[in-house]
């Protein structure tokens, strides 16, 4: 009766599979038929039982059958594996009671004398026959769902390091949701210092709602020094990092300062007070990768290093290709792209051209005004390409021309041309705060009006940082090789055949100001973010961790101090958080809290699938082992 009860539980996910049930009926005949021995009927007693032999032969048949056991172990067999393949499972009651989750705090203050190994180590420590483990960040984690012990310890021992800070009240919140009421919330922290709500008011609630917490606290107060904050400056022409140092410690200390900027070294030293912060600048830092350690910082060594990327400044001078600098009399038109440039260039830095010519070498900025075909001549694609990918930046501004330029330099498809639009701007940029925008959030029309543009799409590798209504970009760029290619669909045609006002407004050498201004790398801020920023890029691409991990992914979560590579990018990432690198305060006793935990009477109970397929498999894997030790005992195997 219990196996007939326990049998009426399984169900099955796959019911028609069942079907495989009909296999059982050619073994059957397949043992009726096989060869059996002859009689020979011989005078004597025989002759009169033959008749009762006769009679008995169907049952003594299906006796035959029934007592090999063979036959029982591959009908077994056949039965088994059918049922198997249906996906069998039973449903299983899990009380929400036997739920742990456990809350680790990664945050960078828990790198700081080895809080987070002993974290790891006590959570280990604590598990129950259902584990989550959360990781408290600056949002939560969710490492496991559900684990068994076994599971749960490999995902606590592999809790990475993180140099951000951690948000412990959400952490909490959603580990509540998590165990439900019964169950039991273990948060392993050094309270050192947190983000958003104050934890204990998340304890309070979950408490309320007859979920456990208990924090438990790792680690003591750490002596530290560290860099609190960096700043880039741009003072004529030279770059200047301004940094803060800060001593947190209870006496005087000196720390020496060694700076990197690729195979040269200098170093400095900085006097600090105790509990007091000095600043340091690093004058005339080059461009590419610069790194400045302190020595003598304490336990905390993450907020030892600055690390700064000043991308490389386009250089030489600036050529304007335009076919209105060449008219039939022979004199220039002078369009508002060069008067802008003449203002803001010395004389010699500019040159103009009516054509393309074929050796870009001489130069750093080639801007694409008005041009046709003539004007870029047979193959200016292969041209723009090599200086690109030298370094050069290209600005490619909107004109029916650029339709001849074959290949995948320019940031946008060209697909034709469309009538009047509005303008958005899709990701903040330096360049686009000098161009005016319809405002989105009150609606309300500019000055700026665009009565033609050009229709297309951006390529996969384009970020796009203004586009039309019609989704069209207006204004996009593409990192290639050393250099950079810019689209700007707002162009400097006057006049009656004017595609927009933009040329006529105030803010045009403004703009062209800020476009100089970020070409030549004067704004670092792209290259250069604090840890907990979140980037989105224009498409799926392989960065490159600090810690030498590689992850392919559309947007980049920086939650490591260091430098990542995302193709030829470099982005410097630092903690710059006097918090965080405070170790040496403790804003919560966990010895003191008290609980609040109010026990709920229901008992929450859910219906759990359990597959019970493996336990099928294992089965046949034993009567296919006995059926072969059968054969081998009847020599029939050799």
């Amino acid at each position: 009766m219990i196996l007939l009860a326990a049998i009426s539980d399984i169900l099955f996910s796959n019911q028609l599979a069942l079907l495989a049930l009909a296999s059982i009926i050619p073994l059957i005949i397949l043992y009726l038929l096989r060869p059996r021995t002859i009689d020979l009927d011989i005078p004597s007693l025989l002759f009169f039982l033959k008749r009762e032999q006769q009679r008995n032969k169907l049952s003594l048949l299906l006796r035959k059958l029934i007592r090999d056991p063979l036959f029982l172990i591959q009908l077994l067999v056949l039965i088994l594996l059918s049922l198997a393949a249906a996906a069998p499972y039973i449903m299983e009651e899990k009380v929400s009671g036997q739920h742990t989750v456990i809350v680790i705090d990664n945050s960078a203050s828990m790198q700081a004398g080895g809080r987070l190994d002993e974290a790891k180590a006590m959570a280990a420590d604590r598990l129950s026959a259902v584990n989550s483990v959360v990781w408290a960040q600056n949002v939560p984690v969710l490492a496991v769902k559900e684990g068994d012990k076994t599971r749960t310890k490999e995902v606590i021992a592999i809790t990475p390091q993180r140099a951000i800070s951690a948000d412990i009240a959400a952490a909490i919140t959603y580990s509540q949701r998590l165990a439900g009421p019964g169950g039991t919330v273990i948060v392993f922290s050094d309270f050192a210092t947190w983000s958003g709500n104050d934890p204990l008011v998340a304890k309070g609630l979950a408490e309320y709602n007859g979920v456990r917490v208990e924090f438990v606290q790792v680690g003591g107060k750490s002596s530290n020094i560290g860099i609190v904050n960096g700043w880039l400056e741009v003072k004529d022409g030279a770059y200047n990092l301004n940094l803060a140092v800060k001593n947190f410690n209870d006496r005087k200390a000196t720390v020496s300062l060694d700076i990197k900027t690729g195979n040269e070294q200098r170093g400095g030293t900085l006097s600090i007070p105790a509990g007091s912060t000095r600043a340091y600048i690093v004058q005339n830092l080059k461009t590419g990768i610069t790194e400045i350690s302190i020595t003598g910082g304490g336990e905390l060594k993450i907020d030892d290093t600055a690390y700064v990327y000043i991308p490389v400044a386009a250089e030489g001078r600036v050529l304007l290709v335009d076919t209105r600098e060449q008219t039939a009399t022979g004199t220039r038109t002078r369009t508002p792209t060069r008067t802008a440039l003449e203002l803001l260039l010395p004389a010699g830095d500019v040159e103009y051209s009516s054509s393309l010519p074929p050796d870009l070498s001489g130069y750093g900025i080639v801007i694409l005004g008005m041009v046709d075909n003539n004007s870029l001549g047979p193959d200016p694609a292969a041209i723009l390409t090599g200086f690109v990918d030298n370094g050069g930046v290209v600005i490619a501004t909107a004109s029916p021309g650029l339709a001849h330029i074959e290949g995948s330099l320019l940031p946008i498809n060209i697909t034709g041309m469309s009538n009047e639009t509005d303008l958005k701007v899709v990701r903040e940029n330096p360049i686009t705060a000098g161009i005016p925008v319809t405002d989105q959030e009150e609606d309300q029309k500019v000055d700026l009006e665009v009565v033609q543009h050009i229709r297309g799409s951006a390529p996969e590798d384009v970020t796009v940082l203004m586009e039309a209504s019609d989704d069209s970009p207006m204004l996009s760029y593409r990192r290639q090789g050393e250099g950079t290619v810019v689209y700007l669909g707002l162009n400097d045609v006057t006049g009656d055949d004017a595609w927009s006002g933009f040329a006529a407004m105030p803010q045009f050498p403004i703009f062209w100001k800020q476009m100089l201004n970020w070409l030549g790398g004067t704004d670092s801020s792209e290259h250069n973010v604090r840890t907990g920023t979140v980037i989105r890029m224009p498409s799926t691409q392989t960065i490159t961790y600090p810690d030498g991990s590689t992850l392919t992914s559309s947007s980049l979560w920086v939650d490591q101090a260091g430098l990542y590579h995302i193709g030829p990018q470099v982005i410097a990432a630092n903690l710059y958080d006097a918090r965080e690198s405070d170790v040496n305060e403790i804003s919560l006793d966990a010895s003191s809290v008290t609980s609040r935990y109010i026990e709920r009477p229901e008992v929450v109970r859910e219906d759990v699938k359990k597959d019970i397929t493996p336990y099928l498999i294992w089965a046949v894997l034993g009567l296919i082992i006995l059926e072969l030790i059968i054969i081998k005992r009847r020599r029939e195997l050799s």
